[in-house]
């Protein structure tokens, strides 16, 4: 975690080494209460302040902002991170500097002790309450942002946390030049099939070649990176750029998540299944839940951990291992529907869980909810095939066959990849088999499966 310092302006009288100050009380206070210091200074570009400066003041964990002098913009962008942050924000003062402006209020502002030539009078002893103050904040991460504690944040609760990525790009506002490379990388097509993905994964790395190093480059416009190799199923290097990204980029939710999914994913491809990866992966979200950031998104990656577990168990035969994960499984996808009724994609899985379990009246009382969130996101953004995939399982577990044949037909054009629909046929295989075992009439679950081929 990395902490920032917001540069004081200098005094016109009296000569001030914010540096000095920088360098005996916040960078010691940083240490000790075990974070990594980054300061960041004034950049001077045509009189403004650099989009990266920016960036790191937003997404920096935690921030010391030091007010004295009353800069105008230290408080423009400690303005800046009260609005995107509800905690972690530290403003500092020196002594001499009072009184405060209403706004700041000295309850929120840590007063550090300087004589008559502004020297440090109380070092030590300051030394040790900012950072008694940065531990308290780790630990409780108790909202200190004015705004916050207005309105709650609601004003940034409104996305879905599954369609994220997908919305990423029409939202974020950034260089429109490279988001048109990017866009022609991961679109780059060949007569041969078998080079269209190393095309692709080459045109990628030579965009961030082109406008490297990481540190200089806008978020979004790494965020776009990250995604791209996630479009084109380049886990290996998704996983090599995030373990790139700069420390404020690589701890936002947004990456830690899709750091899990990648972890995961890669796991799940070695042989053997590196379970030392699964377990970071889990540790990642575990982390996310205990400093309450966990999100939909967040429980339904836990999930498909869980539910990766669980294929592997069932394909090798270990039936009592295999419902043990799927137990699992199905605990953090309805932790996900719970936490965010809208995203469908924890909601149906939850469902699934719950009909191969044979929980199947829980399962129906659960599925209209599950139909209502797909057909909201269908009304927000273009149906795509899996919209009308998970409408075909929830009929099914529905027993609604004559539709879920319709829901087949609506997918079918909108499968742009061959192991779209082998996806969609292992999941109602999985219910086959389940419902045999339990001697379930099967007749009209395995015409649609025959649908597939």
């Amino acid at each position: 975690m990395r902490s920032k310092q917001l540069a004081g302006q200098h005094d016109p009288v009296q000569k001030i080494d914010f540096d000095k100050i920088y360098d005996d009380l916040i960078k010691p206070a940083i240490i000790k209460a075990g974070l990594e210091p980054l300061i960041e200074r004034e950049e001077k570009g045509f009189g403004s302040i650099h989009k990266t400066m920016y960036e790191k003041i937003i997404l920096c964990e935690f921030c010391i902002a030091d007010l004295t002098n009353l800069n105008p913009n230290a408080f423009y962008e400690l303005g800046m991170r009260y609005a995107v942050k509800p905690f972690t924000t530290i403003p500092i003062i020196a002594s001499s500097h009072f009184p405060l402006p209403f706004d700041i209020g000295s309850n929120r502002t840590f007063p550090y002790q300087v004589d008559k030539d502004f020297n440090l009078s109380d070092k030590e002893n300051d030394i040790n309450k900012l950072a008694d103050i940065l531990q308290h904040a780790k630990k409780n991460r108790s909202t200190d942002s004015p705004l916050y504690d207005m309105i709650n944040g609601i004003a940034f609760q409104n996305a879905v946390a599954h369609e994220k990525t997908d919305i990423f790009r029409e939202r974020v506002k950034y260089d429109e030049a490279i988001k048109k490379e990017l866009a022609y990388a991961r679109n780059l097509t060949n007569d041969d099939p078998s080079k269209i993905k190393s095309l692709r994964i080459e045109a990628i790395n030579r965009v961030i070649d082109k406008y490297k190093p990481l540190e200089n480059m806008e978020t979004a416009v790494l965020i776009d990176i990250m995604i791209s190799y996630r479009n084109i199923e380049a886990f290996n290097e998704m996983y090599d750029f995030i373990k790139q990204l700069p420390r404020y980029v690589f701890e936002t939710v947004m990456v830690q998540e899709q750091y899990a999914f990648v972890l995961n994913r890669n796991a799940g491809k070695a042989r053997p299944v590196d379970e030392v990866m699964i377990q970071e992966a889990e540790s990642v979200l575990r982390k996310l839940e205990q400093e309450g950031k966990a999100s939909s998104e967040s429980y339904g990656i836990w999930g498909r951990i869980h539910k990766d577990k669980f294929e592997r168990a069932y394909k090798a035969g270990n039936i009592n291992e295999a419902k043990f994960h799927l137990k699992n499984a199905l605990k953090y996808y309805e932790k996900g529907f719970e936490s965010d009724p809208r995203d469908a994609y924890p909601g149906v899985n939850y469902v699934t869980c719950l009909e191969l379990l044979g929980e199947r009246e829980k399962a129906l009382r659960l599925a209209p909810a599950v139909e209502y969130a797909v057909c909201a996101k269908m009304k927000r953004k273009t149906p795509d095939y899996w919209d009308y995939a998970t409408l075909l399982e929830l009929a099914v577990i529905e027993t609604r066959y004559s539709e879920a044949e319709t829901f087949f037909y609506d997918a079918k054009p909108m499968a742009s990849e061959s192991w779209m629909f082998g996806t969609t046929k292992d999941n109602l295989k999985k219910i086959l088999n389940f419902r045999k075992a339990r001697n379930e009439n099967t007749d009209e679950l395995e015409k649609i499966i025959n649908l597939f081929g």
